[in-house]
């Protein structure tokens, strides 16, 4: 049995980031999920973040407490937790791309959650359009 889990969760920075902060920031990220074998892709809208982290089960819980924990973030909503048998991303320390609204307007119910910078709340269904959009920036970035 695998013993690796994926995380995809929402948040919201406190505040939005330069293009210089966002590119040390994945600098950062990058070195530390590569040590850790986190993978993963980070979705990036004026202010607030889509991201799926990969990995094996403690580390990804650890990881997830530890994003939960910092001050920078708020409003975040974990949309899925689970078991995988292998990595969507596994060749990615961190994907990133900046996303617009234009790119999310096709997918039901999601470009509303984007727009939307009061708390968060789970929308049934969500987690499988999310690692749609997911795995359609993989494919096309």
């Amino acid at each position: 049995m695998s013993n690796l889990i994926h995380i995809v969760y929402l948040s919201v920075s406190k505040r939005e980031l330069t293009e210089k902060e966002l590119a040390d920031f994945l600098t950062n990220i990058r070195a530390k999920n590569k040590k850790l074998k986190v993978s993963g892709l980070l979705l990036y809208n004026k202010g607030m973040f889509i991201q799926v982290i990969e990995g094996e089960k403690n580390t990804i819980l650890n990881l997830f407490q530890n994003v939960t924990n910092d001050n920078r973030h708020s409003n975040i909503v974990k949309l899925l937790e689970e078991d995988i048998v292998r990595r969507s991303f596994p060749d990615w320390s961190m994907g990133f791309k900046i996303i617009s609204y234009k790119e999310t307007e096709n997918i039901p119910g999601f470009s509303d959650l984007l727009k939307e910078e009061a708390a968060f709340e789970p929308i049934p269904g969500i987690a499988e359009q999310v690692m749609i959009l997911l795995n359609s920036f993989r494919k096309y970035t």
